[in-house]
């Protein structure tokens, strides 16, 4: 799979994201059991939206690691931010085909704001899906900025699959790297007014383990999310973690190795 981003002036170029779901686990931002369970959303295409409020806090990281779980066939596609004009969808295929939008917010021109918010959303009723990272602490501020501020129906807004949303703090000297927890996962649905958000895990900032619902809710929420049709959840998260245990253990680092390793997953 290559990620490409397109330009005007010519098809493409790659681009290259060095960091792993090795290096996000190991920092202790998430674990291995967690990201066992992001795994089986991004195998089925969740359209996703890492939040966090300060900046540096870690929210690209996190996006382009969980991108390495899409199953094998999906096309990437960075989108243009002011200048996206969108004409790809005249010529991919939506269920093969995954957006990627590095940030939602007016701080560079690359990123997505305004109105092109709103039409990279439409898209996701089509079939494509949507990853992008977003400067908010909660949930709440996610549906704020994007409803409140820039005016996306809240029916598009609920199309955003899961939000991750990420705390960073200080390290321990002023040499040290931040400290930076994920500490919910949260699926989002329309209800009959509102949008509704139902938490998969979560934990204190000053906890390791994540607290995670009961595995009859988990897979009632995942199957009428994703029909997801896998009825012992915890045990596929167990599999998934297992096998990047195994893959961390043996020393497995680079960004092409792990990918290939998930690849080999799937088709064995």
């Amino acid at each position: 799979m290559v990620r490409y981003r397109w330009w005007p002036d010519w098809p493409y170029s790659r681009v290259d994201e060095g960091l792993t779901i090795f290096d996000v686990v190991n920092s202790g931002t998430i674990d291995f059991k967690l990201a066992g369970l992001l795994w089986i959303l991004m195998e089925h295409r969740a359209s996703v939206m890492v939040a966090a409020g300060p900046i540096w806090a870690g929210k690209t990281t996190i996006l382009y690691s969980l991108l390495d779980f899409l199953p094998p066939g999906i096309q990437q596609i960075n989108l243009r931010g002011y200048v996206e004009d969108f004409k790809f969808a005249d010529r991919c295929t939506p269920d093969k085909t995954y957006l990627v939008s590095e940030e939602i917010s007016n701080h560079n021109y690359e990123y997505l704001w305004g109105y092109q918010v709103t039409r990279a959303l439409e898209l996701l009723p089509r079939g494509y899906a949507l990853g992008s990272t977003i400067h908010a602490r909660n949930v709440r501020e996610v549906a704020y900025i994007l409803h409140g501020i820039l005016k996306v129906p809240l029916p598009l807004i609920a199309r955003i699959d899961v939000v991750v949303t990420l705390q960073a703090m200080n390290g321990k000297s002023y040499y040290d790297e931040p400290i930076r927890r994920v500490d919910t996962v949260s699926i989002l649905n329309m209800g009959e007014n509102n949008l509704v958000a139902q938490t998969l895990a979560a934990r204190e900032l000053t906890e390791k383990e994540f607290i995670y619902p009961s595995e009859k809710t988990l897979y009632s929420t995942l199957s009428d999310k994703f029909a997801i049709k896998k009825d012992r959840i915890f045990d596929e998260i167990a599999r998934r973690e297992a096998f990047l245990r195994e893959l961390n253990d043996r020393g497995t680092s680079s960004h092409e190795d792990v990918r290939k390793a998930i690849l080999d997953y799937y088709q064995s």
